[in-house]
């Protein structure tokens, strides 16, 4: 090989060489942020878990104020909820949220104060990308609100609310029909929730205006009718204007606005 075939290839090859060792930096960097996200994840986990183990106990029975054990309207599973210590745990701690259908949305719900606070915040206030369940700031604590919302991260573990994207799968329109309710769990008060509608729709739409009167709500009845990807159940009635609780998560791809909402309906309480 003579000198100037070796100059021209000097080159390519240092051009080389450092494509390839970007290349390492870049799987080097995202090996790195898999892992630190998948030790944020397992780290929530593991709290909530221990929350639940430690401060809840969940029984295979249900019963009501007549203490009968039917799956009606007028029954609810029974959880034994240490209130105090929570309230210890998180000032802000307002309701426990169970929806036996997804067994793992079992968790504690908080009320925001400011906008975001607990997006990335768990329960006893670490820093996790996998947050919190929260109520939006807007809507009222007690759950007596014409139409609260409470938030969770569509987790790809099915963490948070990261079961519900099982609903909007092909095939699973009837997973709901043996126990369609939804259960939040005050200090106070048990409140049961029946599940009658659900869509995805973005950041931005009509699903997180606030409906602050009996026309507010009207409308909003209205555009989720026409929004829903199930017919609303012919025997629930909104006549008397019953408090609606939504559940909200992202959909598809994180920053892409898209998001899952599934509308509940009060329907008993305790």
């Amino acid at each position: 090989m003579n000198e100037n075939s070796h100059s021209k290839r000097s080159p390519f090859i240092i051009v080389k060489t450092i494509i390839i060792l970007i290349l390492i930096a870049v799987i080097g960097y995202e090996g790195i942020m898999i892992y630190k996200d998948q030790s944020e994840y397992s780290a929530a986990v593991n709290e909530y878990d221990n929350i639940r183990d430690t401060y809840v106990k969940v029984s295979d029975d249900k019963t009501s104020d007549n203490e009968t054990t039917d799956d009606t309207e007028d029954s609810y599973p029974v959880l034994d909820i240490n209130y105090d210590v929570l309230y210890e745990i998180n000032p802000d701690f307002i309701g426990w949220l169970y929806f036996p259908a997804f067994p793992k949305i079992n968790y504690p719900i908080v009320k925001e104060r400011s906008i975001d606070q607990y997006l990335h915040k768990t329960f006893d206030g670490k820093a996790n990308k996998a947050g919190c369940i929260f109520m939006d700031v807007l809507s009222d604590e007690n759950f007596s609100g014409l139409s609260d919302m409470i938030f969770g991260h569509n987790m790809k573990n099915l963490s948070m609310f990261g079961s519900l994207k099982s609903l909007y799968k092909s095939g699973n329109e009837h997973l709901l029909d043996e126990d369609p309710f939804v259960y939040i769990y005050t200090k106070d008060k048990i409140l049961k929730y029946r599940v009658f509608a659900y869509y995805t729709t973005t950041n931005a739409s009509y699903s997180y205006n606030e409906v602050k009167t009996h026309e507010d709500y009207d409308a909003y009845l209205d555009y989720i009718r026409k929004n829903s990807l199930i017919e609303i159940p012919q025997d629930v009635s909104f006549d008397d204007y019953p408090s609606l609780l939504t559940l909200s998560t992202c959909s598809g791809q994180a920053g892409s606005g898209r998001r899952f909402v599934v509308h509940t309906v009060k329907v008993a309480e305790f």
